[in-house]
Formats: C-alpha cells, sequence, structure tokens
C-alpha cells in the first residue's frame, strides 16, 4: 500500500503521471542520501524502484528507523518543503533505487490548489495512521504489517533495519520471527 492508496485514484494517477513525464530521475546507491536531516528540503518525488528509510538520531546517538518508501510512493519531507524548515530527519537508500523529483515550486504550479490540498491531506493522513499504529500496535503487530506490506522484506534489509523500525532490538525481532513460524508449522 502505498501512501496515496488512502486518496482518489484519479489524484493519484495525475501525481504520478506528472512526476514521471516531468521530473529529474534521481539514482541513488545503496546508503545515499536523498535528504540530509538539518537540510531544507525542496523536492516531492517518486519511487519507481528501490526503498528507502526516513530515520532520526537518537539523544543516545542511535538511528532509528521511524518509516520506510517502496516502489510507488512518494518521498520527500513535505513538511520541510512546505514551510521551508531544515528536515528533522535523514532519507536514506537502503538499496539502489530510482526517484523522480521535482521541486516543489513546479509541483505546486502544475496540479493547483485542489490537487495540493489533496496531497497535504493524503500525507497528513498517513502520518497520522503511522503514528497511531507506533502507538497502539504491538511490535508483532507491526511486524506483521509491514511483512504483508512487503513479502520480502529480509532479502532486502537488514534484521538491524527492521528491529529499529519496530522499537526493539535484533534479539527480540528474531525471537519474534521464530514465534510466528512456530505458529505457522
Amino acid at each position: 500500500m502505498t501512501y496515496l492508496d488512502y486518496t482518489d485514484s484519479d489524484f493519484y494517477i495525475a501525481i504520478k503521471h506528472l512526476l514521471l513525464e516531468h521530473g529529474k530521475k534521481v539514482e541513488l546507491s545503496r546508503d545515499d542520501f536523498l535528504c540530509h536531516a538539518g537540510d531544507i528540503s525542496s523536492k516531492l518525488g517518486i519511487l519507481v524502484s528501490g526503498t528507502l528509510k526516513y530515520s532520526i538520531i537518537t539523544t543516545n546517538s542511535r538511528e532509528r528507523i521511524i518509516s520506510f518508501a517502496f516502489t510507488g510512493d512518494l518521498v520527500g519531507n513535505y513538511s520541510s518543503m512546505r514551510h521551508h524548515v531544515p528536515s528533522q530527519l535523514d532519507i536514506i537508500a537502503i538499496e539502489s533505487s530510482v526517484i523522480y523529483q521535482l521541486p516543489l515550486e513546479l509541483l505546486d504550479a502544475a496540479i493547483g490548489p485542489e490537487l495540493r490540498s489533496n496531497l497535504a491531506e493524503s500525507l497528513c493522513f498517513q502520518l497520522l495512521k503511522s503514528t497511531i499504529e507506533d502507538f497502539c500496535l504491538s511490535p508483532e503487530q507491526r511486524y506483521l504489517a509491514l511483512t504483508e506490506r512487503f513479502p520480502n522484506i529480509h532479502n532486502r534489509m537488514t534484521n538491524r533495519a527492521i528491529a529499529s523500525y519496530l522499537g526493539i532490538t535484533p534479539e527480540s525481532l528474531s525471537r519474534l520471527r521464530k514465534r510466528l513460524l512456530t505458529r505457522q508449522l
């Protein structure tokens, strides 16, 4: 499920077409940054291949993954773009990735106020949904949702990255996976 699955499909098609048709192709290698914390983001894109992670550095200097972006997702730091404030997070390629991006000014000019409002609402809804899931779902429930959305996730990223997203240790993730495997047998 992509961010835009929460909106009208015509809207998704319009934004996707605009980004693919007029966006600049950006290729990232593993560990390349799309956005650095502290920088002001100015472009919105669509991820056409690969996987990105959105992460922060905690007060104890550890990376905490707060979200992933998969093929078909919009990528960028919308609040940084819209309000011209420094990003609070890093957006980093977990694997080779291809994105088509447009500067926000060009996107705004092309989509008009109605689609701009739909875009903001869609991204707000996704953020709220993600925040609620972080607080209300157990790590096991979040893991199951993640693997349902992206079944081959273990072939494409480390257990450490998945555990960071779930807010657990890699050892706890191994136990969780073993427990789920035992249930399936």
